[in-house]
């Protein structure tokens, strides 16, 4: 077992470790200062960036939510669309067979018309 050897500094400081041992220590001490100085900066900055993303992710969250909302509206019109298009084909259609019926009925007044008249000609000229 070695006895530490003591020593003085140049401010007259008593000292247990060697001046190169001494300074050595003090150069790894300003070492640690300054890697705990950037460790405590990179901290901060990754702070930051975990801020700035969520903030970001926030935002394409609700812009996302807004462009299926968006979808979604665009959808139920096409839907409500097609469901308008049905209906009024359905009501063209009966138009149609309602002009149909009208038409037939039209066609059989004007045979019981000529057909009366022919009558009344026919009684006329007796």
């Amino acid at each position: 077992m070695d006895m530490p050897e003591i020593t003085f500094d140049d401010n007259n400081n008593v000292r247990v470790l060697s001046t190169s041992n001494m300074k050595h220590t003090e150069e790894l001490e300003m070492e640690s200062k300054l890697f705990v100085q950037q460790i405590g900066d990179f901290k901060t900055k990754v702070t930051d960036l975990v801020a700035t993303l969520s903030k970001q992710g926030e935002r394409i969250e609700k812009e996302k939510l807004r462009a299926i909302g968006q979808r979604n509206k665009v959808d139920g019109e096409v839907e409500d669309m097609q469901r308008q298009q049905i209906a009024l084909q359905g009501a063209v259609a009966e138009k149609r067979a309602e002009l149909e019926r009208f038409q037939l009925q039209h066609q059989s007044l004007e045979k019981v018309e000529a057909e009366q008249v022919a009558m009344i000609e026919k009684l006329q000229n007796q």
